[in-house]
């Protein structure tokens, strides 16, 4: 019987807007780049898929000294948001190598790690002989929450009584982090989306899916509450 074979991927570019050299900051001791291509080496994937207009990137690949570990040099154009969309982008980093299964792993959840990703892994091809087509991890979130038009989604700010203890009562909502999304590779380069029509979540804590945008994102991730786990 032929191996399913699994590739995780994951982008970085030189380019980051909001938290500049994004992929090159220091999180316990490594970059995050390199954090991340740590954790994906010791899961269970078979190859490691790294993608960057930032040809530095090249060489660190190198330093892993593991013919799992591969690097691909993308066009600046790929690696624009605003010029290319990324149903565009996930389709020209596809386009690199043939797979079976695709792990899209940003470097930006430095605390998802190889279990997180073993975990999702199992959940993934467990669901698929079930009907489903994808896997994409989402952080539950307990709070009142309101939308754009400022109208609460899951609570009554008007109820009859108000306790902390309603609070245990709401429902939760979740949120995508970015951390993991698992698909075929031949839907994922077809319509260039992480996710399809029956896909399901892989629900985590808030903590184990912290998605970096920001300084402030970073310094929150570095506090001590987040030592506790093996990076």
């Amino acid at each position: 019987m032929k191996k399913n074979k699994v590739t995780a991927v994951v982008i970085a570019r030189k380019g980051s807007k909001r938290l500049p050299g994004k992929m090159y900051k220091n999180f316990e001791g490594k970059s995050l780049i390199t954090l991340k291509i740590s954790q994906l080496l010791k899961s269970k994937v078979d190859e490691i898929a790294v993608g960057s207009d930032d040809e530095r990137l090249e060489k660190i690949c190198e330093k892993f000294k593991s013919n799992k570990v591969k690097f691909y040099l993308r066009e600046e154009k790929y690696c624009d948001e605003i010029s290319t969309t990324p149903n565009d982008m996930i389709k020209n980093m596809l386009s690199f190598f043939e797979s079976d299964t695709i792990l899209w792993a940003h470097p930006t959840n430095p605390t998802t790690n190889h279990k997180d990703y073993n975990k999702s892994l199992s959940q993934y091809f467990h669901n698929l002989k079930k009907g489903k087509d994808s896997l994409y991890a989402v952080s539950k979130l307990n709070d009142y929450f309101w939308d754009h038009n400022k109208k609460p989604i899951n609570h009554d700010p008007l109820e009859k009584t108000h306790t902390l203890l309603k609070q245990h009562k709401i429902k939760y909502i979740y949120v995508d982090n970015g951390a993991i999304y698992i698909r075929k590779h031949k839907d994922m380069i077809k319509d260039g989306r992480f996710w399809g029509p029956k896909g399901f979540m892989y629900v985590m804590n808030d903590t184990d899916g912290w998605d970096i945008n920001t300084k402030w994102d970073l310094d929150a991730c570095k506090l001590k509450s987040f030592k506790n786990k093996n990076f």
